[in-house]
């Protein structure tokens, strides 16, 4: 029932607050008002990381669609941006319906409008997550040392499937003692994995929308805990209820996961549907990779869901795929190439692959991965992909 409850914000674009609206707002059901403002610049700045589920905007009988307005449905894009006006002029309703905006009224606002719109509203939030039978599955990226590209390879993998799957992604970055997620895509953010833990017995899907941060269209990042403390702090009983609430939300949750073999590391092993180990190919990491392997296949009961991804692949090195087979008894599930140059492009813009070098072959590599896991999770990728397009097709209320 989490999407039947809604909250909402007030933007008086005129610079005029008009209490009657706030009157027909106190009426309706499953409906919070968070604030009102009449400052558009302020309001954005307020709600950038955790956004209402809906912003009334009153524009009185504006006749021209304003800057602001325009770039509204993308500075808060989990936010349904509706328009109270006595303006229906045609070309003011046209230039909104090209930036994004979706929904009309006509002022005075009456109360059947205004419930009926936001039931518009919540039947909108129901179609873009999975329906609540087909649970999300949850891939790790992990490696037996430190920097062996874990992150690298979490945030672009998040990201291909965020093209490639149908629904939502999650990308979830529990790494320690340095979380880089937010660092890799140039982002800050208040909010973390910590804030779940603490309001544990009062969770629910809402709180963790609002907590995770959006990145483009089909993203959304919880970033890691930055504080050694509160590392420490993080009641593992709880990982439990959060995975499985994620599951409800997202088709895929992505969690960038340190080497720290601890009691945190199996607990979070242990919920996944997939592990992914990334390897160098160079006889220190065949040997500590050897020594992990027997404990990793211990802590997760279904060994075929372990799979090995030789990062930084170059097979013209002295070691071969083969060697790895020989060695462990498992063979490489997929291999990355070596690609320096668009990682550094990556790194110096703050940008995935996507958009920083989307013609490199470490993306190339990154998107066959990307089909080999919705493949071996039971994901048709050209089903994905056709309700992927359906889901963006231009849609009116």
């Amino acid at each position: 029932m989490y999407l039947d409850q809604l909250t909402i914000s007030i933007l008086f674009g005129t610079g005029t607050q008009r209490p009657e609206i706030e009157a027909v707002l106190s009426k309706l059901p499953q409906l919070k008002l968070l604030d009102q403002t009449t400052d558009p610049q302020s309001f954005v700045s307020q709600h950038k990381d955790v956004s209402p589920d809906v912003v009334l905007v009153e524009m009185n009988g504006e006749s021209r669609v304003p800057e602001w307005l325009e770039k509204l449905p993308q500075d808060l894009p989990h936010t349904q941006v509706l328009v109270c006006s006595y303006n229906r002029e045609p070309d003011f309703l046209i230039r909104a319906m090209q930036v994004g905006i979706r929904e009309f009224l006509p002022l005075p606002l009456a109360p059947g409008d205004m419930e009926s719109a936001l039931n518009r509203v919540r039947t909108a939030r129901k179609q873009l997550f999975p329906v609540e039978n087909r649970e999300g599955r949850i891939i790790v990226v992990t490696g037996h040392k430190g920097g062996v590209g874990s992150t690298t390879v979490a945030v672009n993998l998040a990201m291909a499937l965020g093209e490639s799957a149908a629904g939502r992604i999650a990308l979830i970055d529990l790494g320690r003692p340095f979380p880089d997620v937010g660092t890799f895509l140039d982002q800050e953010s208040n909010y973390s994995i910590v804030d779940l833990v603490q309001n544990i017995a009062n969770l629910d899907k809402s709180f963790i929308q609002r907590i995770m941060q959006p990145f483009g269209t089909n993203l959304s990042i919880l970033h890691g805990v930055s504080d050694f403390r509160e590392q420490e702090s993080i009641d593992l009983e709880s990982l439990e209820p959060i995975f499985a609430i994620l599951r409800q939300m997202y088709s895929f949750i992505v969690i960038d996961l340190s080497h720290w073999l601890d009691e945190y590391f199996i607990r979070v092993l242990t919920e996944a549907d997939m592990v992914l180990v990334l390897t160098g190919l160079t006889v220190p990491d065949l040997r500590n990779l050897k020594k992990l392997w027997p404990y990793t296949t211990e802590w997760h009961q279904d060994k075929r869901k372990l799979k090995i991804v030789v990062n930084r692949y170059d097979n013209s090195s002295g070691l071969q795929l083969r060697d790895l087979e020989n060695i462990l008894q498992h063979s490489a599930f997929a291999t990355l190439p070596i690609d320096y140059q668009a990682m550094m492009q990556c790194l110096n813009q703050g940008s995935p692959l996507a958009s920083a070098a989307p013609r490199s072959k470490l993306w190339r590599g990154i998107k066959d991965l990307t089909s080999r896991v919705l493949a071996e999770t039971g994901v048709d990728e050209g089903e994905a992909n056709g309700a992927s397009a359906r889901r963006k097709k231009f849609w009116l209320f």
